[in-house]
């Protein structure tokens, strides 16, 4: 189950709803979610990520009052991603693009060799911003 920092991302709640501000509890500027090959390849869990993920960054982006300028950053953990799907690759570029929209960094960690691959193939690699978590350095960048 993905997780929004330490509380879990509610999979039976309506998509189309206001998030729930229990459920999201953890506002802040950086957030982890991690996901697995199971989650992300199949076309209704991945979807459900992706609105998750999406509610998320509208709630954590909204602005009721002036606040810091400071960038909100949401780490996708693709750790336990073993392959990637075509329906994976769509969830992950359109949550790349909602997040972009809203001005959220959208940083991917943990990318194994299996979805590199996807990405060269693909040519998706300098779509993503990818930093290996251990070392903390870049190995493809954002080109925004």
């Amino acid at each position: 189950m993905s997780n929004l920092g330490s509380v879990p991302i509610n999979h039976t709640a309506n998509p189309a709803a206001k998030p729930h501000r229990d459920l999201f509890k953890n506002k802040g500027p950086e957030q982890t979610v991690s996901c697995s090959t199971q989650q992300l390849n199949s076309l209704k869990t991945a979807r459900k990520l992706s609105q998750d993920l999406v509610r998320w960054m509208r709630w954590q982006t909204e602005s009721d009052q002036p606040e810091s300028d400071s960038v909100q950053t949401l780490k996708l953990d693709l750790g336990g991603v073993d392959r990637l799907s075509s329906v994976g690759v769509n969830e992950l570029i359109e949550i790349n693009r909602k997040a972009r929209k809203l001005g959220v960094k959208l940083i991917l960690t943990e990318v194994g060799e299996a979805v590199q691959e996807v990405f060269a193939v693909t040519r998706l690699e300098r779509m993503f911003h990818v930093v290996e978590s251990d070392s903390g350095e870049n190995r493809s960048l954002d080109p925004a």
